[in-house]
């Protein structure tokens, strides 16, 4: 429960940061091989997808927020989209998640 509260204190930039800088080969490989699912991660008051995840996740939400990143560690830039939380849950009452984790979801397209 302390863990959980302390997450939610967080920023949504750091913990965006730390995602990326702890996560972000995983990431990539995960969206080497990707098709037809959405991988987001949750950021606080946002979830995130990027590469292909982020094309659908657009595709679903069209006033979803589009970054592209240049990141240090990646040699090419990477697409981000993010939307809220509201937003998410709305979308989650009428369709089913392959995995719903408090910082991890799978949507299928």
């Amino acid at each position: 429960m302390r863990k959980e509260r302390e997450t939610c204190e967080v920023p949504s930039g750091l913990r965006l940061m730390n995602l990326l800088r702890e996560r972000l080969t995983e990431i990539m490989d995960r969206e080497r091989a990707n098709q037809n699912s959405i991988h987001l991660y949750c950021t606080g008051a946002y979830w995130v997808a990027f590469e292909c995840s982020a094309y659908q996740l657009y595709r679903a939400f069209p006033d979803s927020e589009t970054m592209p990143l240049r990141l240090f560690a990646y040699p090419f830039p990477i697409v981000m989209v993010s939307v809220t939380d509201r937003s998410l849950r709305s979308y989650a009452r009428k369709h089913i998640l392959r995995r719903d984790e408090s910082d991890y979801k799978l949507l299928t397209v």
